[in-house]
Protein backbone atom coordinates (compact mmCIF):
# COMPACT_ATOMS: atom_id res chain seq x y z
CA UNK A 1 0.00 0.00 0.00
CA UNK A 2 1.33 3.41 -1.09
CA UNK A 3 2.03 5.73 2.21
CA UNK A 4 0.16 9.02 1.88
CA UNK A 5 2.38 11.77 1.46
CA UNK A 6 0.46 14.81 0.90
CA UNK A 7 -2.19 16.93 2.47
CA UNK A 8 -4.82 15.21 0.28
CA UNK A 9 -6.81 12.26 -0.53
CA UNK A 10 -6.28 10.95 -3.36
CA UNK A 11 -8.42 8.26 -5.04
CA UNK A 12 -9.35 6.38 -8.50
CA UNK A 13 -12.90 6.99 -9.82
CA UNK A 14 -13.38 4.66 -13.29
CA UNK A 15 -9.50 4.68 -14.17
CA UNK A 16 -8.79 8.38 -12.95
CA UNK A 17 -7.07 9.47 -9.89
CA UNK A 18 -9.04 12.00 -7.93
CA UNK A 19 -7.47 14.13 -5.33
CA UNK A 20 -10.23 15.63 -3.05
CA UNK A 21 -9.17 18.91 -1.55
CA UNK A 22 -11.60 19.08 1.14
CA UNK A 23 -11.31 21.17 4.23
CA UNK A 24 -8.17 23.03 1.83
CA UNK A 25 -7.87 26.61 0.74
CA UNK A 26 -6.44 26.83 -2.69
CA UNK A 27 -5.93 30.79 -4.11
CA UNK A 28 -5.99 30.95 -7.67
CA UNK A 29 -4.24 33.70 -9.51
CA UNK A 30 -5.54 34.94 -13.20
CA UNK A 31 -4.05 37.06 -15.32
CA UNK A 32 -6.95 38.23 -17.64
CA UNK A 33 -6.49 39.04 -20.95
CA UNK A 34 -9.50 39.23 -23.58
CA UNK A 35 -8.77 36.16 -25.09
CA UNK A 36 -7.01 33.63 -23.00
CA UNK A 37 -6.17 33.81 -18.98
CA UNK A 38 -3.77 32.31 -17.28
CA UNK A 39 -4.85 30.44 -14.45
CA UNK A 40 -2.31 29.82 -11.09
CA UNK A 41 -3.37 27.85 -7.96
CA UNK A 42 -1.52 27.69 -5.05
CA UNK A 43 -2.30 26.04 -2.05
CA UNK A 44 0.60 26.75 0.94
CA UNK A 45 3.51 28.52 -1.05
CA UNK A 46 3.16 25.33 -3.64
CA UNK A 47 2.00 26.01 -7.40
CA UNK A 48 -0.43 22.95 -8.03
CA UNK A 49 -0.94 24.33 -11.41
CA UNK A 50 -0.15 27.48 -13.78
CA UNK A 51 -2.09 27.14 -16.97
CA UNK A 52 -3.27 29.22 -20.11
CA UNK A 53 -6.88 28.42 -21.01
CA UNK A 54 -9.45 30.30 -23.24
CA UNK A 55 -11.24 33.37 -21.65
CA UNK A 56 -14.49 31.60 -20.85
CA UNK A 57 -15.77 31.43 -16.87
CA UNK A 58 -17.78 28.56 -17.47
CA UNK A 59 -14.47 26.53 -18.83
CA UNK A 60 -12.72 27.94 -15.73
CA UNK A 61 -15.44 27.59 -13.05
CA UNK A 62 -15.57 23.70 -14.52
CA UNK A 63 -12.12 23.33 -14.50
CA UNK A 64 -11.79 24.58 -10.28
CA UNK A 65 -14.13 22.33 -9.55
CA UNK A 66 -13.31 19.67 -11.32
CA UNK A 67 -9.70 19.42 -11.14
CA UNK A 68 -9.74 20.77 -7.16
CA UNK A 69 -12.77 18.93 -5.91
CA UNK A 70 -13.66 19.79 -2.15
CA UNK A 71 -10.98 22.86 -1.96
CA UNK A 72 -12.41 26.29 -0.83
CA UNK A 73 -10.92 28.52 -3.38
CA UNK A 74 -10.38 32.04 -3.29
CA UNK A 75 -9.59 33.98 -6.53
CA UNK A 76 -7.56 37.38 -7.56
CA UNK A 77 -7.40 39.04 -10.62
CA UNK A 78 -5.95 42.43 -11.40
CA UNK A 79 -8.87 44.53 -12.68
CA UNK A 80 -8.50 45.84 -16.61
CA UNK A 81 -10.41 46.61 -19.38
CA UNK A 82 -12.21 43.78 -19.06
CA UNK A 83 -14.41 44.77 -15.76
CA UNK A 84 -15.78 42.66 -13.18
CA UNK A 85 -17.69 40.44 -15.27
CA UNK A 86 -15.36 37.15 -14.58
CA UNK A 87 -15.63 38.15 -10.78
CA UNK A 88 -19.39 38.37 -10.78
CA UNK A 89 -19.46 34.55 -12.47
CA UNK A 90 -17.09 33.28 -10.06
CA UNK A 91 -19.04 34.45 -7.08
CA UNK A 92 -22.02 32.93 -8.29
CA UNK A 93 -21.03 29.40 -8.77
CA UNK A 94 -19.43 29.82 -4.92
CA UNK A 95 -15.70 30.72 -5.09
CA UNK A 96 -14.22 33.83 -3.40
CA UNK A 97 -13.25 36.47 -6.44
CA UNK A 98 -11.21 39.98 -5.42
CA UNK A 99 -10.49 42.28 -8.06
CA UNK A 100 -7.18 44.58 -7.34
CA UNK A 101 -5.61 47.08 -9.02
CA UNK A 102 -2.54 46.36 -10.49
CA UNK A 103 -0.19 49.38 -9.13
CA UNK A 104 -1.15 48.20 -5.72
CA UNK A 105 0.75 44.85 -6.60
CA UNK A 106 4.23 44.99 -5.13
CA UNK A 107 7.00 43.35 -8.18
CA UNK A 108 10.27 43.14 -7.55
CA UNK A 109 13.48 43.24 -9.79
CA UNK A 110 13.42 39.59 -10.42
CA UNK A 111 9.81 39.89 -11.74
CA UNK A 112 10.14 42.78 -13.45
CA UNK A 113 12.89 41.16 -15.51
CA UNK A 114 11.24 37.96 -16.23
CA UNK A 115 7.75 39.39 -16.69
CA UNK A 116 5.76 36.60 -17.97
CA UNK A 117 1.65 35.63 -17.79
CA UNK A 118 2.38 32.74 -15.61
CA UNK A 119 4.64 34.71 -13.69
CA UNK A 120 2.02 37.48 -12.97
CA UNK A 121 -0.58 34.90 -12.09
CA UNK A 122 1.29 33.25 -9.25
CA UNK A 123 2.54 36.00 -8.08
CA UNK A 124 -0.96 37.11 -7.88
CA UNK A 125 -2.07 33.20 -6.22
CA UNK A 126 0.65 34.14 -3.68
CA UNK A 127 0.41 37.40 -2.59
CA UNK A 128 -3.35 36.78 -1.85
CA UNK A 129 -2.83 33.40 0.00
CA UNK A 130 -0.20 35.60 2.02
CA UNK A 131 -2.94 38.43 2.36
CA UNK A 132 -0.77 40.85 1.05
CA UNK A 133 -3.74 42.24 -1.51
CA UNK A 134 -5.98 44.61 -0.94
CA UNK A 135 -9.41 44.84 -3.11
CA UNK A 136 -10.71 47.23 -4.72
CA UNK A 137 -13.89 44.76 -5.02
CA UNK A 138 -14.86 42.14 -3.88
CA UNK A 139 -17.60 39.60 -3.93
Amino acid sequence: MKQQTSATTETCIKGKNIIDFSGKTLYVGIDVHQKDWQVATVYEGICLGNHRMPADSKKLIGHLHIRYQGATLKCVYESSAWGFNLQRQLSAAGIDCIVVNAADVSTNDKERKRKTDQVDALKLARKHASGDLSHSYTS
